[in-house]
This record gives structure tokens, sequence and C-alpha cells, in this order.
């Protein structure tokens, strides 16, 4: 069983190529769930895929009295679950972007005390010389 079983039902097969997602409620009863994908160069799969879930109505009594009912629409459960999967996919983007940037950061750093190491020991060097 893959680790985004609820996303694979869905027919998501390249997960890891997830780069967002956005969710729309355009009517009561339904959700729209958009996926954004980073495909590789030359890639004819889409860049966006959509999935459109029905949300279950339920009544509602208000005040214990059914003339003060409401209807109320339930998230759908399978939606519910796919956001939680695409959550820790965005969520592990995140966080490998920022470590990125933290080590790049930190190579930046030492080369630059390398490069004046390596300067100071070149005019040593040259004090040798003469």
């Amino acid at each position: 069983m893959s680790q985004y079983s609820i996303l694979s039902s869905m027919g998501v097969q390249n997960p890891m190529q997830i780069i967002g997602y956005t969710l729309t409620q355009p009517r009561p009863d339904t959700d729209v769930l958009r996926i954004r994908y980073e495909r590789p160069k030359g890639s004819f799969l889409p860049v966006v895929r959509s999935y459109t879930f029905g949300r279950s109505q339920r009544t509602q009594v208000s005040n214990g009295a059914l003339s003060q009912a409401e209807l109320v629409y339930e998230v759908s459960p399978v939606l519910s679950k796919a956001i939680l999967e695409l959550d820790s996919i965005v969520q592990s983007k995140q966080d490998r972007s920022e470590l990125k940037i933290q080590i790049l950061g930190e190579i930046e750093r030492l080369q630059e005390e390398f490069n004046a190491e390596l300067n100071s020991l070149k005019q040593l060097v040259n004090r040798l010389e003469h």
C-alpha cells in the first residue's frame, strides 16, 4: 500500500511532483480540489488536475425543535484524508527548500572563510620569496 493511499485511489501517480493545492467551494454541496504539479521538462502530463467532491446533507436540529432545523453540508471524508496527505507532501517540500537555503548559506560562508585563508597563505608564501 502506498504512503499516500487516498491520493493513489484518486489516481495521483506522482505525489512527489506535487507542489501545492487549492480548495474551493463553488456551491454549498460541492468542493473542488486543484492539485498543482512540477513536471519534468518535456512531460505531457498536466500541471494542474482538478477533483470534485460532493458534500453530504445532514439536517441539524437547533433548540430541539424540528421546525428550526437547518441543512448542514459535511465535507467528504475522502477529501479530508486527501488534504492531510497533501499537507504532508507540501510541508516536507517547504522544509526541504528551507533546509536547502540554510545549507547553501553555510556553503557560501565556508567558501568565503576558505578563500580568506588561502589568500593569507599566499601572502605568507610571497613574503618568503623576498
